[in-house]
């Protein structure tokens, strides 16, 4: 361990690394493969890609504002892929840090989705990872959005901004 460095602190250098190059390749998906409304085959793996990268986000920022000092405690404070609960361990003042007004768990057509509010006024829906990866259980599908990828892209666009500024703490 690196003694000037506390444990929060290199995780959460760790988790938020790993979500900007998750980024990264999700906005290259969109770039030269995905580029239109909802198919799919590809669809389904952006959001879980989307989704897993946005909860290492909060997660990075949830790490540097514990009180926990060991390890295991601070994995366990993060143990949840509920991205309304977690973001509910953070203050309006550390939420707002990363741009974020509010995380909202709400449900559209039987599917499980979070409306993440930025204090911009832009908006980012994300689907619940769990629900995303076992919709086959579900009878329905998900609405079609003709937009689906330069909504996707424009949200990624955003999410890199957030990313930077917990880079900039971790730095």
């Amino acid at each position: 361990m690196n003694q000037d460095k506390s444990e929060k602190e290199i995780l959460a250098k760790r988790v938020i690394f790993r979500a900007n190059s998750g980024l990264h390749f999700l906005d290259q998906c969109l770039t030269h493969i995905h580029r239109g409304g909802t198919d799919a085959a590809f669809s389904r793996s952006l959001y879980i890609l989307l989704s897993f990268n946005f909860e290492l986000i909060l997660k990075s920022r949830l790490l540097l504002a514990s009180n926990q000092i060991k390890r295991e405690d601070l994995i366990k404070e993060i143990k949840s892929h509920n991205l309304e609960e977690l973001s509910k361990k953070l203050s309006e003042n550390e939420l707002n840090d990363i741009n974020i007004k509010s995380i909202k768990k709400r449900e559209d057509s039987g599917f499980t989705e979070y409306l993440v509010e930025m204090d911009n006024g832009n908006n980012i829906i994300l689907q619940d990872l769990i629900d995303i990866r076992y919709d086959f259980e579900k009878d329905n599908l998900r609405k079609i959005d003709p937009n689906e990828a330069d909504r996707m892209q424009n949200e990624i666009e955003i999410l890199f901004e957030v990313a930077k500024k917990i880079m900039k703490i971790v730095e």
